[in-house]
């Protein structure tokens, strides 16, 4: 799944990846499973963000919260703690433009890429998130043999400041300066490690 992650050409870029390995391929299975489940109810993302976390909603194109599985051209909207959105709402918004699963005896994994855009229940024509158009996250949960993992990747990370107000450019520019250097990579190492959590 990797090899679905965009290629890095302008801007930063972010790479986090949580493990943890167990007895037997069986037990990974059973929890990857579990981890599974986690990772495709978005709703709950921000049970497993750590302290300072971020609020993930699944919606459709206009805007109303989905109680299921993502599908490809849904939209996730995303608060950021301390600096929300200047918009309508107070959401970043991006969609899902890729979701892939593959499965078999010695591995499994699920992916999901989404890009930033415009919030689609405003007539506006402005990407409606910190970062630009160009920029995509990818998220990614495997289990090979006996570990189990989460990753996620930033790619083409450029503060959005086209078309956007004064104060939306200085607050994009701190969010996204923000996420490239800090607040991303301990955001999203929180992320993985709580999408792996074992409970016995």
């Amino acid at each position: 799944m990797h090899e679905k992650i965009p290629p890095q050409q302008k801007g930063a870029k972010t790479d986090t990846k949580s493990e943890v390995s167990f007895e037997s391929p069986d037990l990974a299975r059973t929890h990857f499973q579990t981890v599974k489940k986690r990772f495709l109810d978005i709703n709950s993302w921000e049970l497993f963000a750590g302290e300072e976390k971020a609020e993930f909603a699944l919606r459709d194109s206009k805007g109303t919260l989905l109680l299921r599985e993502p599908l490809v051209g849904d939209y996730i909207t995303i608060k950021v703690p301390g600096l929300h959105n200047t918009g309508p709402d107070g959401y970043d918004w991006v969609q899902i433009e890729e979701i892939d699963n593959e499965t078999s005896d010695m591995k499994d994994c699920a992916y999901i890429r989404v890009r930033p855009v415009a919030n689609p229940t405003v007539p506006e024509d402005s990407t409606a998130h910190f970062f630009g158009p160009e920029a995509t996250s990818n998220f990614l949960i495997w289990r090979e043999d006996k570990t189990v993992g989460a990753e996620v990747h930033g790619r083409n990370e450029i503060p959005n400041t086209e078309d956007v107000s004064l104060l939306e450019k200085i607050r994009n520019g701190l969010v996204a300066i923000g996420g490239m250097f800090i607040a991303s990579e301990f955001q999203w190492s929180s992320f993985t490690d709580g999408l792996l959590k074992y409970e016995k």
